[in-house]
């Protein structure tokens, strides 16, 4: 094993065991699980790094168990999708995309695999699963400080709280994989690029923006809210859903791309991204100037065009 090979196995492996001896930490820190996968091969090759992400999951399995096995397999899998597709030259939305679909067949083997170890079916699976990472939750809240008040409202509402997250469990699945997926392209690109690696040229990212005609999804799924049905309803939802994570995308280019125009410090630009990651009311601002961008055109990069 090469001296940069065994290097990719100890951090990952590292980032690994971090992320899930320390709920703090994961709760953070899973987001760049892909990181060092997309880095290694474009330094290594794709032979490296299987080996790298086959070490990644034992040590998740030896430390966790089956769960979480599963959990960080699926974060190596957007790495190893990733760094795959950048070396092909894919472009941006088709990358994004297919990570998409390999998460999702992925997760659905895995559902499939459970269900069938446990000899429940794949929803009653899922649905216990979410039941246990709540209770998780609430009782990593209590060790946080949370006042009593609060933990009686979470744990009277835990049973709503499940319903609705195994409701809206498709568009968690995309709309997490397509967060993740944004971050490690944004964290490898500086990577590569202060390594001298080779990394996909995808232009300017302050002035991407999403196809025009997808402002139609986001009327079509708001309509199927009103639609008296909880099937057709938790259909819109989850359209919602994925289509307010793709905007926020859309709301940040255009946050950097003024950033970047007005010359902001990059202390200044620290604070203000940190309070749209803190601030639930800045995120929907910021979701909200994206999906206006289509009429607005707040970059001026062409003339608007009527969607459709």
């Amino acid at each position: 094993m090469s001296k940069d090979l065994a290097t990719g196995v100890v951090i990952t492996c590292l980032a690994v065991a971090v992320c899930t001896m320390v709920p703090m930490a994961g709760l953070i820190g899973s987001a760049f699980i892909p990181v060092p996968l997309i880095y290694f091969r474009a330094k290594l090759g794709h032979s490296a790094v299987r080996t790298i992400a086959a070490a990644a999951v034992g040590c998740a399995l030896l430390l966790g168990g089956p769960v979480e096995a599963l959990f960080f397999g699926e974060l190596l899998l957007i790495g190893f999708v990733m760094g795959e597709l950048m070396a092909r030259q894919w472009s941006l939305e088709r990358t994004a995309v297919a990570v998409c679909i390999a998460v999702i067949l992925a997760s659905l083997a895995g559902m499939l695999g459970a269900s069938l170890w446990s000899g429940q079916g794949p929803l009653a699976t899922v649905s216990d699963g979410i039941r246990q990472h709540l209770e998780l939750s609430l009782l990593l809240y209590q060790q946080m400080g949370l006042s009593r008040e609060q933990l009686d409202f979470l744990q009277n509402s835990l049973d709503t709280i499940q319903r609705v997250l195994v409701g809206i469990m498709p568009a968690l699945v995309i709309g997490s994989t397509l967060m993740v997926t944004w971050i490690c392209l944004l964290v490898s690109r500086w990577l590569c690029q202060r390594r001298s690696l080779p990394f996909p040229d995808y232009g300017s990212l302050e002035r991407w923006k999403a196809p025009e005609p997808m402002v139609w999804g986001v009327i079509g799924s708001g309509a199927l809210l009103l639609v008296p049905s909880v099937g057709v309803k938790l259909l819109g939802l989850n359209g919602l859903i994925v289509f307010m994570v793709i905007y926020f995308f859309q709301g940040m280019a255009i946050v950097a791309y003024f950033f970047q125009k007005k010359q902001i410090p990059l202390f200044a630009r620290v604070v203000l991204y940190g309070l749209i990651a803190i601030q639930q009311v800045v995120m929907l601002a910021v979701i909200g100037v994206g999906f206006f961008d289509t009429w607005f055109n707040f970059r001026k990069l062409k003339k608007p065009l009527a969607p459709g």
